[in-house]
């Protein structure tokens, strides 16, 4: 499996586990929203989208100017911030 492959299935592997955790934290009794803890349901989700974009922006550097083997993993950070915003227009959290 290439360099490239390689960082895409990890980029692949990190989203499925945001994806776990913030299920988790939605669907648990423990982390609702609270006196203490004012809307931590809706910052997990907000937290995932500032890292994806983060992510985005350095593999897109490494892909396009330093010309490392990263394109496939931003296409994948990109379709996922694609379904981020997706699915914050069509669901309000």
């Amino acid at each position: 499996m290439s360099q490239e492959k390689k960082n895409a299935l990890k980029s692949i592997v990190f989203y499925i586990i945001a994806i776990l955790i913030i299920v988790l934290i939605n669907i648990s009794g423990k982390f609702k929203s609270g006196p203490c803890t004012p809307n931590l349901d809706v910052l997990s989700v907000f937290i995932f989208i500032i890292l994806n974009v983060i992510l985005l922006i350095i593999n897109g550097v490494k892909a396009f100017v330093m010309k490392k083997e990263t394109k496939l993993s931003t296409i994948v950070h990109l379709a996922v911030l694609i379904i981020w915003i997706i699915y914050i227009n069509f669901k309000v959290v």
